[in-house]
Order: structure tokens, then C-alpha cells, then sequence
């Protein structure tokens, strides 16, 4: 069995196509640039709360509507916020198929229960997965440790049995702090070129091929 037993992949910009980043930049009319916005949504303390099952998302979007000097209601934010998560990339739940058997497969995101509830309800983004951890219900969100911790301890694994996948150069350097590897990725492509390195996936069936 490879040492890695257990592959951990972030949902928002690996597997599903969440548009926050970019979205922020048009929603600021380009006060924010990529990396500022993508900076905005990890270090903005208003949306732990909500990330971590504390807040139904109306604190948070008076938060948003402050901070970002927005002259917009609280429930058109939310509005526009819900419609950045726009559900798996194509071909993304065929590629985790294709993760041979000898790894574990899980998911660990910082989500909220609006987008969550569209990810599982809608796109069944779980079913391919052993299990797929939300920082909204386990009250603890990425870079804090306690959120890697606590998918360890479910999991009952070492952090060195991990082989973690983020897009946000933050989560990496926690994951690997606590002794996971862990490798930055961005979209698809990245993730199955990432995958390809360490031959964790089945050739492509006749009737599953490349998502490319």
C-alpha cells in the first residue's frame, strides 16, 4: 500500500469551480486585483463564522457590504456570492473514479450551508468520496490545524498518510506543517497532472476518457 493511504482534496478551485476570486473583481469594479480578492476571502474574519457554523450568512454579508464598500443589500450579496459557486468542473467526479483503489478519497472545504447544500443536494459531489468534510460542520475551517486535525482523527490516520490537494498557498503550508503532502493545484488539469505524478490513477476506459 502506497504510503499516502489517504488522498484529501479541497473543493473550491481543485474539484468545483467556485468564481469568488474573479467575482470579487468585477464585484469591486477592479479595486481588487486576483490576488487581493483571493487574499480578501482567507484573511476577511466575518466569514469564519459563517465557515464554521456560527452564522446563517447575514452577519457576514453586512461584513462583506462594509468592508468591500459595496451600496448593495445584504440579500443581493448573498445572491451574487451563492451564484459564484457554479458546481463541479466537467469531467471532475470522472476523474476522481479514476483514483486507483489502493488510495482512500476524501474531501475537506471551507464552505458555508448555502453553497454545501447545492454541492451535495444538487451536484452529489460526495458520492465518489469516503467522506467529504465541511468547515461549516465540523466548526473548524483551512489554514487552522484544527480542521486537518480533525479529518485525521475521523479518518483515523496519521497526517503522514495524507496527500493533500489546495489551491490556496496558505492550506499548503499548514497541511505540511503538520506533516501531510501536500500539493498546490489549480483546476483540473493541474489536479490530474498532479494525480499523473504518482500514478494514482486507471488509464481511462473506452467509455470514461480523459476529461481534457
Amino acid at each position: 500500500m502506497a504510503d499516502e493511504t489517504v488522498l484529501l482534496f479541497d473543493a473550491g478551485g481543485v474539484l468545483v469551480d467556485w468564481r469568488g476570486t474573479s467575482g470579487l473583481v468585477e464585484l469591486t469594479q477592479g479595486r481588487f486585483d486576483t490576488e487581493q480578492a483571493r487574499r480578501f476571502w482567507m484573511g476577511f474574519e466575518a466569514i469564519t463564522p459563517f465557515e464554521t457554523g456560527g452564522d446563517d450568512g447575514t452577519r457576514f454579508a453586512r461584513a462583506a457590504l462594509e468592508a468591500l464598500e459595496l451600496d448593495m443589500t445584504p440579500a443581493a450579496f448573498l445572491a451574487v456570492f451563492d451564484d459564484w459557486m457554479r458546481g463541479p468542473y466537467a469531467g471532475a467526479m470522472a476523474l476522481v473514479e479514476r483514483i486507483r483503489p489502493v488510495y482512500r478519497r476524501a474531501i475537506l472545504s471551507n464552505t458555508n450551508p448555502v453553497h454545501w447544500r447545492r454541492l451535495i443536494d444538487d451536484y452529489r459531489i460526495d458520492v465518489p468520496f469516503e467522506k467529504a468534510f465541511a468547515s461549516h460542520e465540523i466548526g473548524a475551517r483551512k489554514p487552522d490545524p484544527e480542521a486537518f486535525e480533525f479529518v485525521c482523527r475521523a479518518l483515523d490516520v496519521r497526517p503522514d498518510q495524507v496527500r493533500f490537494f489546495d489551491d490556496n498557498p496558505e492550506c499548503i503550508e499548514a497541511a505540511c506543517e503538520l506533516g501531510m503532502t501536500a500539493t498546490q493545484v489549480r483546476g483540473l488539469d493541474e489536479l490530474q497532472d498532479a494525480l499523473a505524478e504518482f500514478d494514482a490513477l486507471r488509464p481511462p476506459s473506452s467509455d470514461n476518457r480523459n476529461p481534457r
